[in-house]
């Protein structure tokens, strides 16, 4: 008998305060659609500086418990309802059986922590005379291959769970601040630095009949794949090839015959990376992009079993073997650099050939090879293989495969076709829940304006090839003056671009621009360094608000800061009051069309929505299949009809969205776009 849902709710104890009406809907359309049942699908639009993370908290969890409740019910409701009850006798009704002891069904991996501890079998003829002991801990394992791990552990897991994700760490730590003020506060704990390592590697993350609730899934997509490329340089491939012929001159009299093969195999795929990047007779393209098949026979290179290869590098820790022994020489060489950079490091660069070598057991279609190679004459970047990850579908329905219901919510998550043909293309859009809501700031306390010519009638022109004219920047300069005299408090200015802003502001530096704007507001530019966010932030509050409290009239009306569009302060950092007065977009953020990785992914989309228009699955991959060198970037946006130019503008939008959205955070405050 399925357990009945919980009826729906309106109200919500937890909330600490008296939630505004949107919030009120906000959480009564989250709890009705986890009650919907498993499989369930939602978005949540609801605009920054709404209580969208509080939101989710109190509907949630309140979710959660009245769905434990009801479970704990049910087995006495059907009891009571079970039909023949008053044939039986009081004592047989009342007499409740010891559970029979069942098989385990469930084989589960223990974590490392729990596992036997697997004795070396030292390889004959390896003695003290040949290495020593302290050669000894480099040496691989005979490969064993076939066996399993035969541990079985027995354990019922409590279900449902919910799971809160988002994309950084601030935004996760803001998550748990906010779970604070409500009335769970007292059931949670946060782990400590030292207590986090142990937990993640102990605890074995089950999203079977799960609620996974994703923040911030406005480009949840790219998010996906990004996680899924892989990148190796042309340095790092040197430096693995160099490490292995070391590691297998050293130690093949000693190795088994499968790790001599498997190293072997290493050392001859990592030879053929090399040569695909050094070989550019012609000199003319240096950038190509290719299926996986299509990268595989170009270096004849099919007929290995990657597969096997993978299995062998993550069960024979050769990565820390092979690296481990290159530290060891280095420094007994003395020629360690305590300065070395991470890419450079012996494990990093390893690293990065094997999950390259893992990329190219995906599926042929699910991304693409990018192959950027060393030009005759120098280059301004190194040679590289990169796998760019163009199937968000795949990774998001192992989610959606297990999980009980899956939330995505977020300030930004229009337009929902293009989020449904890239997460779950298959799923009918009468079967995908969607809410969103207005803002809570009234209309009248935004103004947004579009400047098109500046103080001196300048025609304002910020598309690539005109923004950085001198008299493009002069022209900017003069107005941002005329904007800070008139706006009090905190002005945030965003550019397209760290490069770009930068320019900008040598140039207003040579020019006294900057010694004119000083006068009114003291200048701050975003860093590039995610640690140096917060000093730079608390250092343009802090000046905010002495400004606004002194009572000396020295000029200064507040702060101007220097922003960039989809750079750390526009992503998770909120600006509340007099923080952010005004908010300036240098013109529109639309990505560069030469970006490789940009156009492959319009034409994936391209494809997708196309295919799907037509009814052939296989349409998508057929058009752009045969294409290896890259075209221009302008002509692939061309010849896009529907999802492809609606994607590349849609990231465009979504970024100003993004960024605007980090002023809207109060119901009395007021500012200017």
């Amino acid at each position: 008998m399925p357990m009945p849902p919980p009826p729906p709710r309106k109200d919500f104890p937890a909330f600490p305060f008296a939630p505004y009406p949107i919030q009120s809907e906000f959480m009564s359309f989250l709890y009705a659609a986890l009650s919907s049942g498993p499989g369930a699908l939602a978005l949540l639009e609801s605009p920054t500086g709404t209580g969208k993370t509080l939101s989710i908290i109190c509907s949630a969890l309140q979710w959660l418990l009245d769905h434990r409740d009801a479970a704990a019910t049910a087995p006495a409701l059907q009891r009571h309802r079970c039909p023949g009850d008053d044939d039986e006798p009081d004592w047989l009704r009342d007499f409740t059986p010891l559970p029979p002891v069942k098989e385990s069904t469930k084989k589960k991996v223990k974590p490392p922590a729990l596992r036997k501890p697997v004795v070396s079998r030292k390889p004959d003829g390896f003695g003290e005379e040949d290495s020593g002991d302290d050669e000894r801990e480099f040496l691989l394992e005979d490969s064993s291959e076939g066996e399993e791990l035969d541990d079985e552990e027995d354990e019922e897991e409590v279900t449902p769970k919910v799971y809160f994700t988002s994309r950084t760490h601030s935004q996760l730590s803001q998550f748990v601040g906010e779970l604070k003020r409500t009335e769970f506060a007292g059931r949670i704990r946060t782990l400590e630095d030292d207590e986090r390592k142990s937990a993640r590697e102990s605890l074995g993350l089950n999203l079977k009949n799960s609620v996974v609730i994703i923040d911030e899934a406005h480009n949840l997509a790219d998010s996906l794949t990004n996680m899924y490329n892989s990148k190796i340089t042309s340095s790092q491939l040197k430096t693995v090839l160099s490490h292995l012929d070391e590691y297998f001159n050293r130690f093949h009299n000693v190795l088994g015959a499968a790790n001599q093969r498997y190293i072997q195999t290493l050392t001859v795929l990592t030879r053929s990376f090399i040569c695909v990047l050094i070989n550019n007779q012609d000199g003319a393209s240096t950038m190509s992009s290719m299926t996986i098949n299509q990268f595989l026979f170009s270096l004849d290179i099919d007929n290995i079993n990657i597969v096997k290869l993978c299995q062998f590098v993550k069960e024979s820790n050769i990565i820390h073997k092979v690296s481990g022994y290159a530290d060891k020489l280095t420094s007994i060489q003395k020629q360690f650099d305590l300065q070395l950079h991470d890419e450079g490091s012996s494990i990093a660069c390893f690293q990065a050939l094997v999950d390259f070598l893992c990329s190219l057991l995906n599926s042929n279609d699910d991304g693409r090879i990018i192959v950027a190679k060393q030009k005759l004459g120098g280059q301004p970047y190194e040679a590289y293989l990169k796998f760019v990850m163009l199937c968000a579908e795949k990774i998001f329905s192992e989610v959606t495969r297990d999980a009980y219901a899956v939330i995505l919510a977020g300030g930004t998550l229009q337009p929902i076709e293009e989020t449904r043909l890239r997460l779950c293309p298959s799923l009918p859009p009468t079967d995908i829940k969607f809410f969103t809501c207005n803002h809570i700031v009234p209309p009248e306390s935004i103004l947004p304006i579009a400047v098109t010519r500046g103080p001196s009638g300048m025609t304002f022109d910020f598309s690539y090839n005109s923004r950085s004219s001198p008299s493009m920047i002069e022209e900017l300069g003069r107005f941002i003056c005329n904007i800070i005299t008139v706006v009090p408090e905190g002005v945030v200015m965003f550019f397209s671009s760290y490069d770009y802003e930068r320019r900008v502001y040598d140039a207003w530096m040579t020019a006294g621009t900057i010694s004119k704007i000083s006068k009114k507001k003291h200048v701050f530019r975003e860093p590039r360094n995610s640690a140096d966010v917060e000093a730079v932030l608390n250092k343009y509050k802090e000046t905010i608000e002495s400004c606004s409290k002194s009572s000396q009239d020295t000029g200064v009306n507040g702060a101007l800061l220097l922003a960039v569009v989809g750079g750390k302060i526009s992503e998770g950092i909120n600006f509340s009051n007099g923080m952010g007065r005004c908010v300036i977009m240098v013109g529109l953020p639309y990505p560069s069309p030469s970006d490789v990785e940009l156009i492959e992914t319009i034409k994936h989309i391209e494809s997708i929505s196309s295919s799907f228009l037509a009814g052939d699955d296989k349409a998508s991959s057929r058009k752009y299949d045969d294409e290896c060198e890259l075209q221009p970037g302008y002509d692939i946006l061309r010849k896009c009809t529907r999802g492809g130019r609606e994607y590349y503008e849609n990231l465009c939008m979504k970024a100003v969205n993004q960024s605007i959205g980090k002023l809207l955070l109060a119901l009395f405050i007021f500012f200017l776009i």
